[in-house]
């Protein structure tokens, strides 16, 4: 009946290319009456999934004015954004001309052939990790030396040892991770850059996991055209800088492939 109310609804940018946090802040700002500054930090969290659970008409509106600045965006309903399911890490695949076989992970990864039609997106990320130790210093040879001549002069055996220090010293490193985001049905295969059996690449495999990575990247985005990229897959293919690749966490990871997934569900974005 038309009378009945309309389910909620979100609003969503069409194509991942032109997501800038800094325009979608600048739109929501001048709903809100409110500093664009306010924004930056929701719209970079949020992606391209700008806002949820509106009223149909609060989110057309919302799709309208996204649009007007250059954002392409659309108003859907609610229940239409795809939830992708728990990333399974993989150690080791085959490429066929129809699709992805998936033949090891670490987790006893049951063998299955992933068609290439079936591969929504491909989202690579450079995921900065932290890692804090305790190391014990001990008297430099300096001081040694002054303790060996001491006790020379005296007479007096004093310990050479002692004199340690404790200190917690940080270290700071970045590792690559790429999730294949497939639909119908939905499943998240996911790659460690440093744990990944290369051998895929045959004789252009090279040394180190990095530059691998990256071809292995190129090689799937090949087989695979029509699949979604995102943010990070687009900066390794284009060799843009590295802070590009660059994600909060594997939870920021996780809402850009939401809003890819559900591009890719509706066929909305080329």
């Amino acid at each position: 009946m038309s009378g009945e109310p309309r389910p909620p609804h979100a609003a969503v940018l069409r194509r991942p290319e032109q997501f800038q946090p800094g325009a979608v802040a600048a739109v929501l700002a001048r709903r809100a009456k409110a500093p664009a500054l306010d924004f930056i930090g929701p719209a970079r969290r949020n992606w391209g999934v700008i806002a949820e659970a509106l009223p149909a008409e609060e989110a057309q509106a919302l799709a309208a004015e996204l649009s007007c600045a250059g954002l392409d965006a659309a108003a859907i309903p609610q229940s239409l954004l795809e939830s992708p399911p728990e990333a399974e890490l993989v150690s080791k695949i085959e490429l066929s001309g129809d699709g992805l076989d998936v033949v090891s992970g670490p987790a006893n990864l049951a063998p299955a052939r992933l068609s290439w039609t079936r591969l929504a997106a491909l989202c690579a990320a450079a995921l900065e990790t932290r890692d804090k130790k305790s190391i014990v210093e001990g008297p430099n040879l300096g001081a040694k030396a002054a303790r060996l001549g001491l006790a020379l002069a005296t007479g007096m055996p004093l310990p050479l040892g002692g004199g340690e220090k404790k200190r917690i010293v940080e270290t700071r490193d970045r590792v690559l991770r790429l999730d294949m985001v497939f639909l119908n049905p939905a499943r998240t295969l996911r790659i460690e850059a440093e744990r990944f059996d290369y051998s895929v690449l045959g004789e252009r495999m090279l040394h180190g996991a990095e530059v691998n990575f990256a071809l292995l990247l190129a090689e799937l985005a090949a087989r695979a055209p029509r699949a979604l990229r995102g943010r990070g897959t687009r900066a390794v293919l284009e060799r843009r800088p590295s802070a590009e690749r660059l994600y909060d966490s594997l939870d920021d990871l996780g809402r850009e492939e939401r809003w890819l997934a559900t591009l890719a569900a509706l066929g909305g974005a080329s």
